[in-house]
């Protein structure tokens, strides 16, 4: 097996690939891919259907059971100082309000960050916060989850998500990993959030709300598709299909998986060649707090030990400089500037640990996580388009498309084909020193996420 052949032809394939495109065509006519919906049993078929006939083994559904929710109505109405009524929808796993629904003052807290909550944390129980979707200048950016659980953690009794962009787009995601919120929580558009934000300033503002949802336990399912390898070693390269119900998720995250499919063509040739096996996955759940790969990794325990490596797909599709989110893993880091010396681009590595996303299950158990980005990450841009009704195929460039699936083709063939270890497992207590140098043990518990 030449590398430097098969580097080459990996280069053109991508490059010439007309599946690429017309897969993300196709993902995204089917529509959301939301989790319970009919797109989403499209989408899983269609998926494993490619991966079969590209020549993928082993490929199967891989079923787990978890709490479905479902949109119903929500309203928003100022009683106070004077009526008015906007428009609103709610977030994942929001629960319903009473009969009747919920009312009480609001208050604005900004951005949401923990100073922020920290300085009117005794005004706060009671209340119905009122959070932007902005990101402080400096410093970590907080998670939308994080900033509802401050205000949970605060004693309010109802959380307005404002989008900090302007254009009439309400931004949606999740509350809480496959269970309830503990308290409403709506989404509105920057120009709902400013008119709120006004009144808010002048004095008392009352609001009510009244959100009506549904859930109940369902299931879902995994789509997984393998390159045999010549040891018991494991590459999982993974991405999520499902999107928000409110667009086609375009870029969050059908370009992620047509990323897997394309590695998935582009690699099969290579059955049997490689020291390492490519589990290519396709994971459900993923806009449900990341819910679905953290069911995989439970139910897969066993082989934890045996995946050498991750590598998260998500969002890695844009024009920016390519690269990868290394999680603070020194030795990964340095053989993946020995590929980029190796192939002769260069790969852009950031030691960052991405939470919010499905590589981070598998960095929790230890095993060597990374995610690949293609944008710098722009405090003021936020999600851009992600979780609003314009993630829509027309943003999405094509070439982007192809240059992202050549490099993490070609990193995956160089991953794949390392002839010593790519990257040593890590003890839990060596995982929570990380996550504490990067100062995210706040953020984790209050999300719920912090484990130890």
């Amino acid at each position: 097996m030449n590398l430097n052949t098969l580097d080459k032809t990996l280069i053109a394939e991508t490059w010439a690939s007309r599946e690429l495109y017309a897969n993300l065509e196709t993902l995204c006519e089917f529509g959301s891919r939301f989790a319970g919906t009919p797109s989403e049993i499209q989408a899983r078929d269609f998926i494993a259907e490619k991966f079969r006939a590209y020549g993928s083994s082993n490929v199967h559904l891989d079923p787990f059971e978890y709490l479905g929710w479902w949109r119903g109505t929500c309203a928003l109405n100022v009683v106070a100082p004077r009526a008015q009524s906007f428009n609103a929808i709610s977030l994942v796993y929001s629960p319903s309000t009473p009969a009747g629904g919920l009312r009480a003052p609001l208050v604005d807290v900004g951005m949401g960050t923990e100073k922020e909550y920290a300085r009117k944390k005794d005004t706060l129980k009671g209340k119905i916060v009122l959070c932007s979707s902005a990101n402080p200048d400096e410093g970590r950016i907080p998670h939308r989850r994080e900033k509802y659980g401050w205000a949970v953690d605060a004693g309010a009794v109802g959380f307005v998500y404002a989008r900090h962009l302007p254009g009439g787009l309400p931004e949606t995601g999740s509350l809480r990993a496959g269970k309830l919120g503990e308290i409403p929580a709506v989404a509105v558009s920057y120009e709902t959030g400013a008119a709120l934000k006004r009144l808010a300033e002048k004095g008392e503002t009352v609001v009510t709300l009244d959100v009506q949802n549904t859930s109940h336990p369902t299931t879902a399912w995994h789509v997984v598709g393998e390159v045999r390898g010549q040891t018991d070693e494991i590459i999982v390269v993974g991405a999520h299909y499902d999107g928000h119900d409110i667009s086609q998720g375009a870029g969050d995250d059908a370009t992620g998986t047509c990323l897997v499919l394309e590695l998935a063509r582009v690699l099969a040739p290579l059955q049997g060649q490689l020291r390492r096996t490519l589990r290519f996955i396709a994971f459900a759940c993923e806009e449900l707090g990341v819910l679905g790969s953290t069911e995989y990794v439970k139910k897969h325990r066993d082989e934890m030990k045996q995946i050498a490596m991750m590598i998260n797909l998500d969002g890695a599709v844009g024009s920016g400089s390519k690269g990868f989110n290394t999680s603070g893993l020194e030795d990964v880091e340095a053989l993946l500037k020995k590929i980029a010396h190796q192939t002769d681009y260069a790969l852009k590595l950031n030691e960052k640990v991405v939470t919010a996303s499905d590589n981070f299950p598998f960095f929790i158990e230890g095993v060597p996580a990374i995610a690949m980005f293609a944008r710098e990450t722009d405090r003021a841009l936020g999600r851009g388009f992600g979780h609003t009704a314009m993630d829509t195929l027309d943003k999405v460039n094509a070439r982007d498309l192809h240059e992202c699936a050549m490099v993490a083709a070609r990193v995956t063939l160089h991953l794949a084909a390392h002839p010593d270890s790519i990257g040593r497992h890590r003890t839990s207590e060596e995982i929570k020193q990380i996550l504490m140098e990067q100062d995210l043990e706040a953020a984790l518990r209050a999300q719920g996420k912090w484990i130890w």
